[in-house]
């Protein structure tokens, strides 16, 4: 009876081990008293996220929000439920989707949002281990403006283009 209970645990934690995921969780970008994070958790068929930027003093306590994208719709009364959405990661550790930058100003044409390509990749997944990282998870982060027509008058993107993103 003790070695099933015993098997039992062993069952369940390495289940709730190996359920954690290398892309979902918070990653963040610094640039002197800025910092850009995005969270990011998995879906059924892929992965959802939110970002925001905000400043930090000295020791890193966050000091105001610059913009952050899980704000309300308008005003419906309901923040957007996500502004990133990917596929599964593929064997070479990349997702690609969708992101909605919410957070750009004077984009009357654009309804308040501008509509962008999203690329993660990690760079370096042999750091990763469910158990704990064995060094810095690092990914790429890329944004640019899918196919097709665009108003040129719509402002640039908010959020960072091509930038190194560091997990948390």
């Amino acid at each position: 009876m003790k070695k099933v209970i015993i098997l039992i645990l062993s069952l369940i934690y390495s289940i709730t081990a190996y359920s954690q995921d290398i892309l979902a969780g918070i990653w963040k970008y610094q640039n002197n008293s800025e910092v850009f994070i995005v969270n990011i958790w998995k879906v059924t068929d892929g992965y959802e996220g939110h970002y925001k930027k905000v400043i930090v003093d000295a020791t890193g306590n966050q000091i105001s929000v610059v913009y952050d994208s899980n704000k309300e719709i308008g005003d419906t009364g309901y923040n957007w439920p996500f502004t990133i959405s990917t596929g599964s990661i593929s064997q070479d550790y990349r997702v690609g989707g969708s992101i909605q930058d919410n957070t750009v100003t004077n984009s009357p044409y654009a309804g308040g949002f501008i509509e962008g390509l999203c690329r993660i990749k990690i760079l370096n997944p042999n750091c990763y281990n469910p158990n704990g990282n064995t060094c810095a998870l690092q990914a790429e982060w890329i944004v640019k403006r899918g196919p097709g027509l665009y108003n040129p008058a719509e402002p640039p993107y908010s959020v960072p283009t091509n930038i190194i993103l560091t997990k948390q």
